[in-house]
């Protein structure tokens, strides 16, 4: 008998270690929001051209290769405020960012950062946008093998 594999649904998320070592090397603490999405879908494209940041996956760094350690590390403008955290790009250059308090925890509020000015203000959606674009996808992922499968099954 083959192994249909047709009717699975692709794990589009990351482990809860791997955004453990993410939240390490950055030395902040992850909003439970912020975690979830990833758990979710690592990586996604939101409305207006903005692209989520992903965790590092060793399984898919082709994929992951924009990650969020690499993005607030090695590639985020000089200018930018130390307390500031990448997690979406925008195509005019513009980030969005979370805020780092002093305990090193992420403030959850979404910030739109200028990079023309460095001046941030708080972005007219949430994470739970976000997580809400994020949980849609997976359902039109699940939608699209469903359709296969039953093409499949009609062959």
């Amino acid at each position: 008998m083959k192994d249909n594999k047709i009717n699975e649904v692709p794990s589009l998320g990351v482990s809860e270690e791997m955004i453990k070592t993410a939240a390490e090397e950055l030395g902040v603490e992850f909003p439970e929001q912020l975690k979830e999405i990833w758990k979710v879908s690592n990586g996604l494209e939101l409305p207006g051209g903005w692209l989520f940041h992903p965790v590092f996956d060793i399984s898919n760094p082709r994929k992951t290769s924009n990650h969020i350690v690499y993005e607030n590390t090695k590639v985020r403008w000089d200018y930018m405020h130390d307390d500031l955290i990448l997690i979406a790009a925008g195509d005019t250059g513009n980030q969005l960012v979370l805020q780092k308090m002093s305990s090193g925890l992420l403030n959850p509020d979404v910030y739109l950062w200028n990079h023309e000015t460095n001046k941030i203000k708080k972005w007219n959606r949430s994470l739970d946008y976000i997580k809400e674009k994020a949980q849609k996808r997976i359902e039109n992922i699940k939608l699209q093998i469903q359709r296969a499968a039953k093409r499949k099954a009609r062959e």
